[in-house]
């Protein structure tokens, strides 16, 4: 089915927060959610998912986030524009030239090895419908968000959890607790139990578990200014922030992580519809 483009909005919804305009509160979707998760177990490549399990169920707790995020000084600075998360991520020569065992330099190590960039979250979140830009009046909300959607990849790095499903999952744990989102969690339930089918064995919702004390255990990620977080020692980081190693999650031998969840599907559901679209117009 071809994408829908994403309806309009009324500016006379928007709801103040903090001085900012925000968008009304999403409908509520649980049906659409419980498809979209489906699409990702198929193929946890398929980031466009998530997108649409959040915007599906996220109802208040999106402007609640913002509104604890524009109430530091780095989340402040973040939404009036100064920093742009996207040109400092995507600065891949900067963040290869920093030193080994920085944050920075094993950011980049981790998109280098997965053939990844900033750019392919932000296409995702578009595909998704999620787009402001539209909106000038939404531009500091848009910022705010295309902020933590960005920051995915670099909370893998911190955590370190891998890119295995195992990884993603318990990253969304630790994002969960750290945002109060509860899309994440929809995506975190059906899939562990999709995992537990596939292998019972595998202590999954143990990870789980450890995934959520450490998202519990460490304060407010989003007010700490990225670009400085960049150039400090990872295990510095770390043991300042209260990120402790996820041993639960580094017992479980590699190959049995990606043995798991392995996609159904080979292509996105952006090159799905391209594909029908194609043969459509042929």
């Amino acid at each position: 089915m071809p994408q829908r483009p994403a309806p309009m909005l009324d500016p006379a919804d928007f709801v103040d927060v903090g001085g900012f305009a925000t968008p009304p509160t999403p409908k509520y979707r649980p049906l659409h959610a419980l498809v979209s998760v489906g699409r990702l177990i198929l193929n946890k490549e398929d980031t466009r998912q998530v997108f649409e399990v959040v915007r599906a169920v996220t109802r208040g707790s999106i402007r609640d986030l913002f509104a604890r995020f524009i109430a530091t000084p780095y989340g402040r600075r973040v939404v009036t524009g100064p920093v742009e998360i996207e040109k400092i991520l995507g600065d891949f020569p900067r963040l290869r030239a920093m030193a080994p065992g920085t944050l920075g330099r094993a950011y980049v190590d981790f998109m280098d090895e997965a053939g990844f960039t900033p750019q392919g979250l932000i296409d995702a979140a578009d595909e998704a419908g999620v787009e402001l830009k539209d909106y000038p009046e939404l531009q500091p909300f848009a910022r705010a968000f295309r902020h933590l959607e960005i920051c995915h990849d670099l909370w893998h790095v911190l955590t370190g959890y891998g890119r295995d499903p195992l990884g993603e999952l318990c990253n969304l744990v630790f994002t969960n607790r750290q945002t109060g989102n509860p899309g994440l969690l929809w995506i975190v339930r059906i899939g562990l139990a999709a995992m537990k089918l596939e292998r019972w064995n595998m202590p999954a919702l143990a990870a789980a578990r450890e995934a959520a004390r450490m998202g519990e255990s460490v304060d407010f990620l989003l007010q700490h200014d990225v670009e400085k977080m960049l150039e400090r020692p990872l295990g510095e980081l770390r043991r300042e922030l209260g990120i402790f190693r996820p041993e639960i999650y580094d017992a479980i031998p590699g190959a049995v992580k990606n043995a798991v969840l392995r996609p159904k599907v080979k292509r996105t559901q952006t090159e799905r519809e391209e594909a029908r679209g194609a043969a459509a117009a042929a």
